[in-house]
């Protein structure tokens, strides 16, 4: 009987891990509307696209606080860099909405889609 424990615990231990490894893809998508990360882009990808500044930073706060949700779900099952990336298009998204840079923010919204989509590889 020790000797079976002996195994079944470390391969328990292992499934789970790599369970845990490979659920980048399920864990990312939507579970309500707070964490629907690719509603906000796609919402805010049209705010630009018609100059609707204001509304463009009040949903940016919402794409935010639906990345943090995200984020914090999957940071163990993704690559952090691509974590580190989609951050970093977020803020330089911000800035864009400040700056009121059209180009700049669709630019910014194209590069987050784009790792958004390597989150699961």
């Amino acid at each position: 009987m020790n000797k079976g424990k002996a195994y079944i615990i470390p391969i328990i231990t292992i499934i789970i891990f790599i369970g845990v490894m490979t659920s980048g893809g399920f864990l990312k998508k939507s579970f309500n509307d707070k964490d629907n990360v690719i509603n906000y882009i796609d919402i805010i990808k049209q705010d630009i696209t018609n100059e609707n500044w204001n509304q463009a930073g009040k949903d940016l706060e919402y794409l935010k606080n639906a990345w943090n949700i995200v984020g914090k779900r999957v940071q163990f099952s993704v690559e952090r860099n691509e974590m580190i990336m989609i951050n970093t298009n977020i803020a330089r998204l911000e800035g864009a909405i400040w700056a009121k840079d059209k180009s700049e923010g669709l630019i910014e919204i194209s590069e987050i889609i784009e790792h958004w989509r390597d989150l699961e590889k």
